[in-house]
């Protein structure tokens, strides 16, 4: 092989050395511009995830403060196992009692027995 044809085969190599050094930095700068992109785009979703939890832990404790309320209000009446139930024959006349209907029949008493 003589000089000049080393030489040539050398300048090719630099050549298309030059070339993948090009597409290489033109790879390099759209990959950058996606990951800007991605980077702005997890921050954002970060931004939402914050908020997000500052909001879930805002509605937790307003259903335990509202649950809380609900247990107080609920022991300032005696619990409800202080009620008492009614009978279906006690429930029909509650009901024709409070539709106006003829009462005569009702038996007063078993009103008066349940506690309240």
């Amino acid at each position: 092989m003589t000089t000049i044809e080393s030489s040539k085969l050398l300048l090719m190599r630099v050549q298309k050395a030059v070339g993948l050094i090009n597409r290489l930095r033109s790879e390099n700068k759209e990959l950058q511009t996606k990951f800007n992109l991605v980077n702005t785009h997890n921050e954002e979703l970060q931004e939402l995830y914050d908020k997000l939890s500052t909001d879930q832990a805002a509605i937790d404790q307003a259903i335990t403060a509202a649950l809380d309320e609900l247990e107080t209000s609920i022991g300032e009446l005696g619990g409800i196992e202080d009620f008492g139930t009614l009978d279906s024959q006690e429930l029909a006349d509650a009901e024709d009692f409070s539709a106006g209907l003829d009462t005569e029949d009702m038996d007063i008493e078993t009103f008066e027995d349940e506690e309240v």
